[in-house]
């Protein structure tokens, strides 16, 4: 149980916690004035911006200046406690553990106006030393408002093979994976994707950040499904010149039992008839749950792309049939021509079978 306190009186007026030999005292003590805070309020003004602390699964919320009051906790010096403070300037407040300042840590997006930042104390985990062929791969995932599993990630080498991979979850929670990869010769893939509050601007968002060798790779704080490429030895998906890029996601957290999307892109230009490919996307079970697929057309072709759901019976004596709802996206040469919740198979109505997008 973590010994906490808090005042509405002055800072002074505070009587410290007392904490025993193994917790350390944290403080949280806010330097904004009231005329300060006025100028720094969120502009959306809901409680989804309302300015906050967060630790250890307990949430202050802080609707007006009255509210916002100093923290206190005692904490364990031998673990690691992430303390996190959301809608204030990062000048308004400090922190300091077992009397000894902190740095304020990452900051991500919150309100549009003040950020929440992620700030770690007592003992924590360090980023392991790679040997002089590897290189160090840091991902670091912010999980925003949201505290069910909702984005997958995996890194993959030049073949296609799955190095490392991650279903970060937690609300309000810096999810940091570390990895040392060969350097040499080397091109990694780094795929993320997922379910998303749909135009959803009252809660912070999840955001990522990507370092390899000690290098930002990508950050994002307003996405749906991503991929990059990193490492010396990395070479275009598609020729360039005379080929389009098609890439396509699917992201799918139905578990109960194993299935199949199927696919066709067919492909018309002027200089030759149609060509269709095709394929399945494995789903459910063992399956990892985002699907990745690059395809490479050529330039100033018409493309259809079409997915089908399959009707997967989970009753036999009724008839139940499995209800999908997988997020999906396709783009071409970074335009993306469509991102959507699929509700399938088809019910009285509601969703749809099959659905063909023409690029």
């Amino acid at each position: 149980m973590v010994a906490q306190n808090t005042s509405k009186n002055s800072p002074a007026a505070i009587a410290a916690l007392t904490c025993n030999e193994t917790d350390a005292l944290l403080q949280v003590k806010y330097t904004i004035t009231e005329d300060e805070w006025d100028n720094s309020s969120s502009k959306f003004g809901d409680w989804g911006s309302t300015p906050f602390l967060y630790l250890q699964g307990n949430e202050l919320r802080y609707k007006n200046f009255a509210k916002l009051t100093d923290y206190e906790a005692c904490l364990p010096r031998d673990e690691c406690s992430e303390v996190v403070v959301g809608g204030l300037p990062t000048d308004a407040y400090k922190i300091s553990f077992d009397g000894k300042a902190v740095d304020i840590g990452r900051e991500f997006v919150f309100d549009g106006k003040n950020p929440v930042t992620s700030t770690e104390v007592g003992t924590c985990a360090k980023p392991p030393i790679c040997k002089d062929t590897e290189a160090l791969l840091d991902i670091q995932y912010w999980g925003g408002y949201y505290n069910y599993n909702q984005h997958s990630f995996r890194v993959e080498d030049k073949y296609g093979n799955t190095v490392l991979h991650g279903d970060p979850e937690g609300r309000y929670s810096l999810n940091q994976t570390y990895a040392c990869l060969p350097k040499d010769d080397a091109c990694y893939t780094f795929l993320i994707g997922g379910r998303y509050a749909w135009g959803d601007t009252r809660f912070p968002p999840p955001s990522y950040s990507v370092f390899f060798d000690g290098k930002p790779v990508r950050r994002s704080d307003s996405w749906l499904f991503d991929s990059v490429q990193f490492g010396g030895s990395c070479k275009p998906r598609c020729n360039e010149d005379n080929e389009s890029l098609i890439e396509f996601f699917l992201y799918d957290r139905t578990r109960d039992v194993e299935y199949e999307y199927e696919w066709d892109l067919t492909v018309t230009n002027r200089n030759s008839s149609a060509t269709v490919s095709s394929g399945v996307v494995p789903q459910g079970a063992d399956n990892p749950p985002l699907a990745h697929k690059i395809m490479c057309v050529p330039k100033g072709s018409c493309s259809s792309f079409s997915i089908s759901a399959p009707n997967v019976i989970v009753n036999v004596t009724t008839n139940e049939t499995l209800f999908l709802y997988p997020v999906y996206s396709l783009a071409m040469d970074n335009v993306t021509y469509r991102k959507v919740e699929w509700y399938a198979p088809e019910d009285n109505g509601f969703g749809s079978d099959n659905q063909t997008t023409n690029m």
